[in-house]
Formats: structure tokens, C-alpha cells, sequence
């Protein structure tokens, strides 16, 4: 018996340190694969022993031991033990919903044969879905039912009624992880709304782990909508849009060498927008110039295999896995005056990520990314947006962590259809929703937050924020500009994170005063109630 192998036995999960399987020697082969799928509620523990909990547990279908192996592809008995391996499996299932948490230990050596166990906690994933956002002054909401792991499955299945500022209507959509108990994945969704409608699929292979070999996708979208434009948070314009695309992707990798994983890409994509008048009185001048594109790309991806768990940074009381290595990615593509094209395009996107960890309290990094295209015909940038950012962690203590962000944008040559806005959505909770537009943009956030031991009735786990949001959205050469300029806000914010429910959601409750009006009527104090996938 190895280290860890009782606790695997018993299901106690929380007792086994995140990533500790890497830590045994390399060598041998994967001998058996024990799946320990545990309960929502444990109920060996008396706070959990109750005729609720445990009426919780007889309804939830628990996770199939087949479901939990398609999703460890990679952990194959008679393959060669690599321990790395182990640490990149607890990644693979925490980043799926319908798993709480997990653990992947070596529990036995027998000869060159190490038996493995999978421990995992599932979360009721049946429910109704209730989402209240309020946010910049302004309130969306939605009600369905869902489940995100259907029979066992590990597939989703959801309907919806949703209402925003844009528009409200009813949906649907379908994910299945493993189509046939292979490795091919399925995205359905579909929407009718009542200024038009989205239909979305997206079928794909994907890389599994960093060490598979191949991948291959096909995506195809369609949403015709009521396209609005803002200033000061208020609509002034509105136009019917049509968009229309596709794309199909081939990827190869070298697996992972030396640390690292190198990948290639090729295929073909195409998109097409189309613009007509809205009914109603908020006309635009001018509609903004159809617009399409055909072409074939090729591009890039190499990935450094440096993941660090963390608790309580992005998520309260369970590890986060960290990447503290590079990430580069690039794709160019020509789509040429012809093939349906309004215009010949060199279309490109780029992106590069790192991070390092100077000392065991402190984590820094810092992201680049570019995408737009350059039409042929007068060398001119089209919908180019540049963005650089950078990021701080600083762990004071287990309970408290201070967080700043910092980021940029620049763009150039936006077509009439597209707004690079700033607001109470989009990084200032004190402001109003798209209360500023601008061709180029500044943010700062800085966060001083506190996160809680205990987990109140065993349900969700609690935390605080008290932060204070800056920026700027602006044209330069605008003779309005001074009217906005900087704008600031502070204010506190409470966190709750559901440990019994799929993981994607954590509910934030912020108030948040202005520090700057901005020249405009702005509410001294702003309410937000928002659902994010982080802290």
C-alpha cells in the first residue's frame, strides 16, 4: 500500500493534498483504474446526516464509472506510469461542472504494475435554473431547468426563458462530452428571441491532454439579431443584423516534450454580415457596410506544462489550477476579393500569456493578444483590437489575498456595428452599463479579499471583497472627451460559492460608490447582483 491509499478507500478527498500523485517516481506501467465516485453530501459526517441530505443523495444519479474514464483517456492500464499524468487528470476533472472536486493517487505497486484511484465528489446538478443579474443600473434575468449531468452521464441538457436590456427569449441546448462513447464532442444550442434568433453547433475532437496527437472541429453559427449601439448607457441606435459562419479545423501535437507541447493547426473558415433597418424610431444615418470573408489559415500553439492547485484565489476553499508557464498561439489566414468576399482580407488573431511565481506569496503574469484583419484594397486595418494586460496575486495569509489587473486596449478602424465600451458590466460595478465608448481603453482593478473557513449548513462556501475599480473609454481626438475622462468608484462586495451545485457559478453582491460622475447624472450608490466563474 502506498501513501494516501486509506483515504482513497474511504472517499475522503478533502484529506489528499491536491497533485501529490506527481510526486512518486516515474517508472512501471498503469495497473488497475479504481474509480471512488462519492455522494453529494457524505453522510459518515453527523453535519450532513440528515433526512434531507440524505433524500438528496437517493434522487442524484451518481456519476458512471464509464464517464469518469472517457474523460481519462490518457490513463490506460498497460500504458507507461507517468506521474505527471496524475496531476494533469485531477485538472481534467475539476474543470468539469458536475464534479465538485478530485483526486488521482497511486493506492498500490505491484511489480512494474501501480494501481491507481480516481476520487471524486459529485454535486446535484438537477435544479431549476434561477439567474438574477443586475448590473450598471440595469436588471436581466432568466428562468429554466437543467442538467448537466444527465443520467450519469456527464451530458447537459437544458431549456430556458431569459431577459436582458437586448432582448428576451426562449432556448434550448445540448452538450455531450463523449457522442457514442467516443472521443468526439457535441455543442447544441438554439434560441428564439424576439428580435431574432442563434442556432449553434459545434462538433469537435479535441485535445484531450497535452500529450494527444490530434484534433479536429467543425463549428457552425447563425444569429440574426437587433444590433443596439450606446453612448452614456443609453441606446441611440438600432439595426437588424445577419451573421452567418463557419469553420472547420485540423490540429496536430508533438505531445509533450522536454516540459513543453507544440501544436499546428490548418483549415477554412468563412463569415458574412449582413445589415438592414430595425423597425422603430432609433435609425442609424447610415447602416454599416455588409461585409464577408473566405479563406484558409494556418496557425500555431505551444503550451509550457507548469501547473501549480491553489486555494482560495479564484475559488474559495478548493484548489484552482494555475498555469505558471508561457502559452504562445497564433493564425493568419487570406481570404481573397472573390468566393462571395466583399474585400480581400489577410485575417490574423495572436495571443501569448506567462506567468512566474518570484516567491511562494506572490504571483505575477501578464497577457498579449491581437485579432483583426487588413483589407487588400487600400492596405487599411479592419476591427483591429490589440490588448495588453497584466495581473497580481499576493497571498497575505491562508484567509486573505489582495488582487490587482491592470489592461489596455487599442483598436483601429472599428466598423459602424462595433463599440469598445466601459461600464458597470465591464470592469466599473459604480457606473451604469456602457457608459462609455472610445477607440482605445483603460482599466484598473485593485481587490483586498477575504475568504472564509467554514461552510455554512454545508452548502456554500462565503467570502468578501472590498475593492475599487478605475478607467477610462475614449476617442482622442473627440472635443467631447473632457465631459467623461477618468472615472473611478469603491466599494465592497460579498462572494458565495454553492459546494453542492455544478461549479461554474459564484454569486457576487457588490455596492459601489462613484468616486466621479464623469459629467453625468450617475446614482451615488450602485447595487449589483452578477453570477461569475471566479472570485
Amino acid at each position: 500500500m502506498l501513501p494516501w491509499a486509506e483515504e482513497a478507500a474511504a472517499g475522503q478527498l478533502e484529506a489528499i493534498p491536491a497533485g501529490i500523485g506527481g510526486e512518486l517516481a516515474e517508472g512501471g506501467v498503469v495497473g488497475r483504474l479504481i474509480t471512488q465516485r462519492e455522494q453529494v453530501f457524505d453522510l459518515s459526517d453527523p453535519k450532513q446526516d440528515n433526512a434531507l441530505f440524505r433524500a438528496a443523495n437517493g434522487l442524484h444519479v451518481l456519476t458512471r464509472d464509464q464517464t469518469i474514464r472517457e474523460q481519462l483517456p490518457f490513463l490506460l492500464e498497460g500504458e507507461d506510469f507517468v506521474p505527471l499524468e496524475l496531476v494533469e487528470a485531477e485538472r481534467v476533472l475539476r474543470s468539469v461542472d458536475w464534479l465538485y472536486d478530485a483526486r488521482v493517487v497511486p493506492v498500490r505497486r505491484c511489480g512494474e504494475a501501480v494501481d491507481l484511484a480516481v476520487v471524486t465528489r459529485d454535486v446535484w446538478t438537477i435544479l431549476p435554473t434561477v439567474s438574477f443579474d443586475r448590473s450598471g443600473g440595469e436588471s436581466s434575468w432568466s428562468l429554466g431547468v437543467e442538467d448537466e449531468n444527465l443520467l450519469g452521464r456527464g451530458e447537459t441538457l437544458g431549456v430556458f426563458f431569459t431577459e436582458d436590456v437586448d432582448r428576451s427569449g426562449y432556448g434550448a441546448y445540448f452538450f455531450d462530452p463523449a457522442v457514442a462513447g467516443t472521443p468526439w464532442r457535441l455543442n447544441l444550442s438554439a434560441a428564439d428571441n424576439d428580435d431574432g434568433h442563434r442556432l449553434d453547433m459545434h462538433l469537435r475532437h479535441p485535445f484531450r491532454s497535452l500529450d494527444e496527437r490530434s484534433s479536429v472541429g467543425l463549428r457552425l453559427t447563425v444569429d440574426e439579431r437587433i444590433q443596439p449601439l450606446f453612448d452614456a448607457g443609453d441606446r441611440v441606435v438600432e439595426f437588424q443584423q445577419q451573421f452567418h459562419s463557419g469553420e472547420l479545423q485540423f490540429a496536430e501535437s508533438t505531445g509533450r516534450e522536454n516540459g513543453h507541447v507544440r501544436r499546428w493547426n490548418a483549415g477554412v473558415a468563412w463569415w458574412d454580415y449582413a445589415f438592414d433597418r430595425a423597425p422603430g424610431p432609433l435609425q442609424p444615418p447610415e447602416l454599416p457596410e455588409d461585409r464577408s470573408a473566405a479563406y484558409p489559415f494556418v496557425g500555431f500553439e505551444t503550451i509550457e506544462d507548469d501547473f501549480v492547485p491553489i486555494a482560495n484565489l479564484a475559488l474559495i476553499g478548493r484548489p484552482q489550477d494555475v498555469h505558471l508557464g508561457r502559452r504562445l498561439a497564433g493564425r493568419i489566414g487570406f481570404s481573397p476579393d472573390g468566393l462571395g468576399a466583399d474585400d480581400g482580407r489577410v485575417i490574423f488573431e495572436g495571443s501569448w500569456r506567462d506567468a512566474i511565481r518570484p516567491r511562494e506569496s506572490l504571483i505575477l503574469s501578464g497577457a498579449l493578444s491581437v485579432n483583426g484583419a487588413v483589407t487588400t484594397s487600400d492596405g487599411e486595418a479592419e476591427n483591429l483590437f490589440a490588448t495588453i494586460g497584466t495581473e497580481l496575486h499576493y497571498l497575505q495569509t491562508d484567509s486573505w489575498r489582495f488582487y490587482a489587473a491592470l489592461d489596455a486596449t487599442w483598436t483601429e478602424g472599428l466598423t459602424d456595428d462595433i463599440q469598445l465600451q466601459l461600464g458597470g458590466d465591464l470592469g466599473l460595478r459604480g457606473y451604469p452599463q456602457r457608459f462609455q465608448q472610445g477607440d482605445r481603453r483603460l482599466r484598473l482593478r485593485a481587490e483586498e479579499r477575504w475568504y472564509a473557513s467554514g461552510e455554512p449548513l454545508r452548502l456554500f462556501r462565503w467570502g468578501a471583497a472590498f475593492f475599487l475599480d478605475a478607467g477610462r473609454a475614449w476617442f482622442p481626438d473627440d472635443p467631447n472627451d473632457n465631459e467623461n475622462g477618468w472615472l473611478a468608484n469603491a466599494g465592497i462586495g460579498l462572494r458565495l460559492m454553492p459546494t453542492r451545485l455544478p461549479t461554474s457559478g459564484m454569486i457576487h453582491i457588490d455596492l459601489a460608490a462613484p468616486l466621479r460622475t464623469g459629467g453625468r447624472d450617475v446614482d451615488k450608490l450602485q447595487l449589483s447582483v452578477t453570477v461569475r466563474s471566479t472570485f
